[in-house]
């Protein structure tokens, strides 16, 4: 359905997950041959929470990490735990080992060794990637001076549930130096974070809330869209279901109810940056721009002349909340946008429309959150509204999160009242 800025490796691989409780805590040696550091400079690993009546729930998306060999003799990765605990005592253990995390090594070292992308591509899929210099190993083992990369947002991830929250992680990378096995420890430091700006959604009306934090396979695999998403219409007039997008038999970018919108800020501002070039032409006829290989060479074609950010994310707007937080809002309509940078904006004020421009497959507003203005290198950031609160996630038990998520979709009418307004 929604294609935004998807991740740019191709498999979305093995995906292990498990929640195993009240296991006895387990001792780790540490290797002095190794060294292991995050691949992303700057990352910062932020749980989504969320508490519903009793439980707390916690869910971690695993850093990609460095491993780089420090000794003459090769070293070979043979496993990998992730240990997940709530005030020091261990809760959560993932093992990995054999096939998925050959095959991951493999398919992401290939993949970067041959430079099959360029690194804005590799950028919106890794973030703010420091590579070491040199090939990375293809097999799981480093000769003296090479290192490994450990793709673990790719094949693993946290999700725990319980009366408290996971607060600690450790990664434990058992490695094998000619038949001698030691473990190399890497603490994995947890930034638990909460929205600073109060802010308003930025569609009003019947809206579904599509590919959000948990999904895995869409925005989560990315770096700044992390807590991405998409959002499209529900309750379409004529369609056979309130789920539907668009009525039936779409011809006409008219036919999808989120079309046309008025997109709002979510606080007030100043408009850092905006991209307005992307032709909505070349993208209103639905029987082309479901077809990803018609979207993929249009982008392909259009990135050498608009550049960038403005291909992928479409006609968007960027705005600095002043508070270390910038949102972004992506696939805007063609000559829709009613700010420029330097605008100072309010909460609630339109600042365009929803479109169908960029790596779109149907007309829908692709929002997030970031720590910075990149597009490409910055974190995402989770984030909640004023008006959307936690408890559409749930409605029978009392609801808190950081992120509007535990559903890959969520249905709701967001109200268009002017007491949601900037004065």
């Amino acid at each position: 359905m929604n294609r935004t800025c998807r991740t740019i490796l191709g498999k979305a691989g093995h995906v292990l997950a498990a929640t195993i409780l009240l296991m006895s805590p387990s001792t780790a040696g540490s290797a002095d041959n190794v060294s292991i550091r995050h691949l992303v400079q700057g990352k910062k690993v932020i749980p989504v929470t969320c508490r519903i009546g009793h439980w707390e729930i916690t869910d971690i998306k695993l850093p990609d990490l460095v491993v780089m060999n420090r000794q003459k003799n090769p070293v070979t990765i043979e496993r990998v735990d992730v240990i997940g605990r709530v005030s020091g005592v261990e809760t959560v253990r993932l093992h990995i080992s054999g096939k998925p995390l050959s095959e991951a090594i493999a398919e992401t070292a290939g993949m970067l060794n041959k430079q099959q992308l360029p690194l804005p591509a590799i950028q919106l899929s890794f973030g703010n990637a420091a590579f070491p210099e040199g090939a990375l190993s293809e097999n799981g083992t480093a000769a003296e001076g090479q290192s490994i990369l450990l793709p673990l947002s790719r094949i693993a991830y946290i999700h725990h549930v319980g009366r408290m929250k996971i607060d600690g992680v450790e990664i434990n990378v058992t490695v094998n130096a000619g038949g001698d096995r030691t473990v190399a420890s890497f603490p994995v430091q947890l930034t638990s974070y909460e929205v600073k700006g109060k802010y308003l959604f930025p569609v009003t009306g019947d809206v579904q809330m599509a590919f959000l934090p948990l999904s895995y396979i869409h925005h989560r695999a990315s770096a700044s869209q992390e807590f991405a998403m998409d959002l499209v219409g529900a309750n379409q007039k004529g369609a056979a279901s309130f789920t539907d997008i668009s009525s039936p038999n779409p011809r006409t970018l008219s036919d999808y109810s989120i079309w046309g919108r008025d997109v709002l800020a979510i606080g007030d501002g100043v408009v850092r940056e905006i991209g307005d070039k992307f032709p909505e032409t070349r993208m209103n006829d639905p029987a082309k721009f479901a077809q990803p290989e018609y979207v993929q060479s249009l982008l392909k074609e259009l990135v050498t002349q608009i550049g960038w950010t403005n291909a992928v994310a479409g006609n968007y707007v960027l705005i600095d909340h002043e508070n270390g937080e910038f949102s972004m809002y992506c696939h805007l309509q063609e000559g829709s946008l009613r700010v420029k940078p330097g605008d100072k904006v309010k909460k609630g004020m339109p600042i365009a429309r929803v479109g169908n421009t960029g790596n779109s497959g149907a007309p829908h507003l692709h929002f997030q959150l970031m720590d910075s203005p990149n597009f490409f290198t910055a974190n995402g950031l989770p984030v909640m509204f004023e008006n959307v609160p936690a408890q559409v996630m749930i409605e029978e038990f009392p609801v808190q999160g950081n992120a509007l998520s535990f559903s890959d979709s969520i249905f709701s009418t967001v109200p268009s009242d002017a007491a949601f307004r900037a004065p």
